[in-house]
């Protein structure tokens, strides 16, 4: 592919990825890009499957028009306009295997071939950004793909140890130490090393995103924030060593706090983010109060990444009654990332 001439922040170029093909993802994205339009200052590059996008698109009663587009194409000579939207169909043996609201192998390769060439466009200065529609772990596991999920694919990708996940709802926002793995192995990844990498990891993505002084609190372990001891030592080893650090370098960050009052604290304005210690002590007040407008965005790549904050949802995927409001917020985002270059979350 040839390399774009103009640059993301001139025009931005979105990567959307339709996902899992057996689930809701191009359903979410043609309705957000249906509620989007017309698209001013930007532009969408759907990598996906156009038979299956011919038919989402047919069930919704949307007058898309698809304009297939190649690898050898420039950006200067696809455009999306009224009614019309560029796509580069990577669709491998649709008729045999497109069964909506079956998780399968052939879903989960397909899902990841969407998400890697996308990958590659970015890489290759072609687009600005990427956002993706759900992927399921279990179809990539089903294929072969030994990652739990995207934000792990894009770390290997690009040549990175590991990513992050901010989630953010407008109002709150979190990004967790560990991310895709059973408690009982978070707990033997947490250390000062990995709070401090990521206190200093969301500290700067704040900035980028435009924050000018970032006000972080850090979860405790245990209940209470282990009340000093008596109900674990993690603080005392870890997070309190770590918050300690991170303030030697003029980082504004508070911890370690009680975990089932911090994100309270955060939401009456004390704190602009969250540093959670595992995947569910994050997600489930950010779900609680913002889930399907809340967006996730990948931090440690140079490649800026957003996502929906729901599943594939096999189980609701020949209804088409789907929500596109994640899906439509985290274009949004990603527009609004894309817009600040130069910007890397690493």
């Amino acid at each position: 592919m040839t390399k774009n001439s103009k640059t993301p922040s001139e025009f931005p170029i979105l990567a959307l990825t339709m996902g899992d093909p057996n689930g809701i993802g191009a359903e979410v994205l043609l309705k957000a890009l249906e509620g989007l339009r017309p698209f001013h200052n930007w532009q969408p590059l759907v990598f996906g499957d156009m038979e299956v996008l011919e038919n989402v698109r047919g069930r919704l009663q949307l007058e898309w028009v698809f304009q297939a587009v190649t690898d050898v194409m420039t950006p200067a000579s696809f455009r999306a306009g009224a009614g019309q939207i560029p796509v580069i169909s990577l669709g491998s043996n649709t008729e045999q295997h497109w069964q909506p609201g079956t998780c399968s192998a052939w879903g989960g390769e397909s899902a990841n071939r969407y998400f890697t060439r996308a990958v590659e466009w970015v890489q290759s200065g072609n687009c600005s950004a990427i956002v993706t529609a759900p992927l399921n772990k279990k179809a990539l596991s089903k294929a072969g793909i030994n990652f739990p999920g995207p934000t792990e694919i894009l770390a290997h990708y690009t040549g990175k140890e590991r990513a992050w996940m901010m989630l953010d709802t407008g109002e709150l926002r979190a990004v967790m130490v560990t991310l895709h793995m059973g408690l009982s192995d978070a707990l033997k990844q947490l250390s000062k090393e990995t709070v401090l990498e990521t206190i200093e990891i969301t500290e700067k993505a704040l900035r980028q995103i435009g924050f000018e002084n970032p006000r972080l609190g850090v979860a405790g372990l245990n209940p209470h924030a282990g009340e000093n001891g008596l109900f674990g030592k993690e603080e005392e080893l870890w997070i309190g060593p770590a918050v300690r650090k991170a303030r030697e370098t003029g980082i504004n960050v508070t911890g370690p706090c009680s975990p089932d009052t911090v994100f309270i604290r955060h939401r009456q304005g004390e704190f602009d983010a969250v540093i959670a210690l595992y995947h569910d002590q994050a997600l489930i007040p950010l779900k609680l109060t913002g889930f399907g407008n809340s967006v996730n965005i990948t931090l440690g790549t140079p490649i800026i990444r957003t996502s929906v904050d729901h599943g594939t949802a096999f189980d609701r995927a020949e209804q088409y009654d789907a929500d596109p409001s994640s899906m439509t917020a985290a274009i949004k985002m990603a527009i609004k990332l894309s817009r600040n270059q130069p910007f890397r979350l690493n």
